[in-house]
């Protein structure tokens, strides 16, 4: 082999060795900015993981209690929560300045309610009503009610029940299609003052 290819082969072994040198100290220092590695010892942290039963168990409802005068007036429905586990107030979950959705059919994912949550302002609670909802649709509205980061109702009923709920409301009822299509608007959101929803019925203002 010639003086001259020897030399670049040696060029290209110091170049990919040069190279490989720059990745991992880049890799480094990613994972330390975000945590993962200890600044003082280079070692890696084991980063602390929270099971969803480990949140529910250990976070407090979000929510405020209301005293009886604040539902005087307020009409009945014949629509119950979906799971005790949303209750924050006693064996009732209550929602003030809620915004309504109200599904034809069962919400079986997460996702399909997603575009629903992202519209409504920061905070905002919601109301979801539908004739059933997936357990892990459930779990996640409990999550984030007990976590704080959104007060979420999920109320089950039947047709009547549900259209109850629309004359007081002003909700217009969306189809199955239209939550996966991402099709819901927040014209089509209804509104209430007050919902306090137990697991005999639910009142509205």
């Amino acid at each position: 082999m010639s003086t001259a290819w020897q030399g670049f082969f040696i060029i290209l072994g110091v170049g990919l060795v040069i190279l490989v040198i720059a990745a991992l100290a880049d890799r480094r220092t990613r994972r330390r900015g975000e945590g993962l590695v200890d600044a003082e010892t280079g070692d890696a942290a084991a980063p602390a993981y929270a099971t969803m039963t480990e949140l529910l168990r250990r976070s407090a409802p979000a929510g405020g209690t209301f005293s009886a005068e604040s539902l005087r007036g307020a009409t009945s429905v014949a629509l119950t929560l979906a799971s005790q586990a949303l209750a924050n107030d006693d064996r009732r979950c209550l929602a003030n300045d809620p915004r309504v959705l109200i599904c034809d059919d069962a919400v079986t994912t997460v996702r399909e309610l997603v575009p629903v949550w992202g519209r409504l302002t920061p905070g905002q609670a919601l109301t979801v009503v539908a004739p059933a909802f997936d357990p892990a649709v459930i779990d996640t509205a409990v999550a984030n009610t007990r976590a704080g980061t959104r007060l979420v109702q999920l109320l089950t009923g039947d047709g009547d029940a549900r259209a109850a709920l629309v004359g007081v409301t002003g909700a217009t009822p969306v189809s199955h299609a239209d939550l996966q299509a991402d099709a819901v608007t927040l014209t089509e959101l209804g509104h209430a003052k007050l919902i306090a929803a137990g697991p005999d019925a639910t009142q509205v203002i």
